[in-house]
């Protein structure tokens, strides 16, 4: 029978051959000796990236690489790679490698007694380097309308570093619908209607040039699937649909 890995990382990665194996890199230099579960989510991309991430993992250390066959957004991408994880912590996080990997430890030391870790560029103690004005502005809002419509308790909903028991990540993305970057609103509300316990983790974040990201686009579309979020998840219906899947009010899952 396989050991049970202490940490599984999702990676969901949409033409990332470029970036993708300094990212690989600097998580094997996180961890030497002891190699976590390495999920990396092609999101059907077209430049290479899943041949790129097999050929890292062929030179250096296991990655698991999932393809999909074309382009069906974040949400999707992490959903399908948190789906493949077996740790008992499950670590999201972008290719880019925008979220300085120093937060790992202190992300994992929070899931002692936290079930949802959720890195933040927005309170005291983060540092954010190389963004815009506008983006700043817009985040600002964004998250604002994050704590007013989805009664989250979240300064940064946004940030592509989010820690999990292993458990718990596996039934709020086998919950989730969303595919686009409205997945993490979506995955927190769950997480509050199913009594989760949510922390925010400072973290040093760095804007990395080639995003996929449309700052205007986006954020209208990820606003509009927040108040679509709100409406359908009723929390009766998550309730029940978490209870199917082992869930229960009094006996909230761990590890």
């Amino acid at each position: 029978m396989t050991a049970r890995p202490p940490l599984s990382i999702v990676i969901p990665a949409y033409n990332e051959a470029t970036r993708l194996p300094r990212t690989l890199a600097a998580v094997r230099d996180r961890f030497p000796g002891s190699a976590p579960q390495v999920v990396v989510v092609d999101d059907g991309s077209t430049d290479g990236t899943a041949e790129v991430a097999r050929a890292v993992a062929e030179a250096a250390f296991p990655v698991e690489v999932v393809v999909h066959g074309v382009n069906r957004g974040k949400g999707a991408a992490v959903r399908t790679g948190v789906a493949a994880t077996t740790g008992a912590a499950v670590l999201v996080m972008d290719a880019d490698l925008a979220t300085d990997l120093a937060a790992v430890d202190p992300a994992l030391a929070l899931l002692a007694d936290a079930d949802v870790v959720v890195g933040s560029r927005a309170v005291p103690g983060s540092s954010v380097q190389g963004t815009t004005g506008l983006r700043k502005a817009m985040g600002r809002t964004f998250n604002r309308m994050v704590r007013t419509v989805a009664r989250l308790d979240i300064h940064d909903s946004q940030c592509g570093f989010k820690a999990f028991r292993g458990d718990v990540a596996r039934l709020l993305f086998s919950l989730s619908e969303v595919d686009g970057f409205a997945f993490d609103p979506e995955v927190l509300v769950l997480a509050r209607i199913l009594g989760y316990r949510m922390v925010e983790l400072p973290v040093a974040w760095t804007a990395v040039d080639g995003s996929t990201v449309r700052p205007l686009r986006d954020s209208l579309a990820t606003g509009f699937s927040l108040v679509r979020i709100v409406v359908r998840r009723r929390p009766r219906r998550v309730r029940a649909e978490a209870g199917r899947l082992g869930w229960s009010p009094t006996g909230v899952t761990r590890g």
